[in-house]
């Protein structure tokens, strides 16, 4: 071994050799309490030079490689969290929210109506009310001798017509008829003008139908 040679230093510990400027032992990990006497020398500080580029290099690769990963990270997760739209701004969306559904057709439910007895077409036969004046549409006179069943006929005749308060006066009972007759009449007005506002329809089913004052 030359004069220029360091000579390597054993450990305090485990009593390993270590290099001149080595600053820790490789056997037990024990820092050295520093370079050796002869690290003056031009070999020594070569070599104490030389010394931290691989530690160095080894920092720089791991360093560039945890900036790689972080910022391929940090892109996808923005990528999956929002979507860029062109036109009209930008539009974050999020992947994670559900789309609106339009809510279910309500179901109606049809009631019925509760069933209401049908109103007779015409209502049963009527009486004039005698101590009443009035008028009213005479459909035909029948004479009593024929009897009052035939008149009665008539009147039944006169309510399937579609003509209403349909009934049989005794025209022996009221001074303005003629004596000897039943008299089929439709109808109690106050007035004649009432009267001949509904003699049209009676004359629908008795051609022959005419107002008369009724006076008891």
């Amino acid at each position: 071994m030359s004069e220029l040679e360091p000579h390597p230093h054993p450990c305090p510990r485990c009593g390993a050799a270590a290099d001149p400027g080595q600053e820790y032992c490789l056997e037990c990990g024990l820092r050295l309490s520093g370079p050796s006497s002869t690290a003056s020398a031009p070999g020594a500080r070569a070599s104490a030079g030389r010394s931290w580029l691989g530690p160095a290099f080894l920092a720089l690769v791991i360093a560039a490689l945890g900036a790689g990963a972080s910022i391929a990270i940090s892109s996808d997760g923005e990528a999956r969290e929002s979507i860029s739209v062109a036109t009209g701004g930008n539009v974050t969306v999020s992947t994670t929210s559900t789309l609106p559904t339009a809510p279910e057709p309500t179901k109606t439910t049809k009631t019925k109506a509760p069933a209401t007895k049908p109103k007779p077409v015409n209502p049963a036969v009527v009486t004039w009310p005698r101590p009443q004046r009035g008028w009213t549409i005479v459909l035909l006179s029948l004479p009593q001798t024929g009897g009052r069943a035939a008149a009665e006929a008539k009147a039944e005749e006169a309510r399937k017509g579609g003509l209403r308060r349909v009934g049989v006066l005794d025209s022996n009972r009221y001074a303005s008829l003629h004596p000897g007759y039943y008299v089929v009449f439709t109808g109690i007005f106050e007035t004649q003008t009432e009267a001949v506002s509904a003699l049209q329809r009676a004359r629908a089913v008795f051609r022959s139908a005419y107002q008369r004052e009724i006076v008891p």
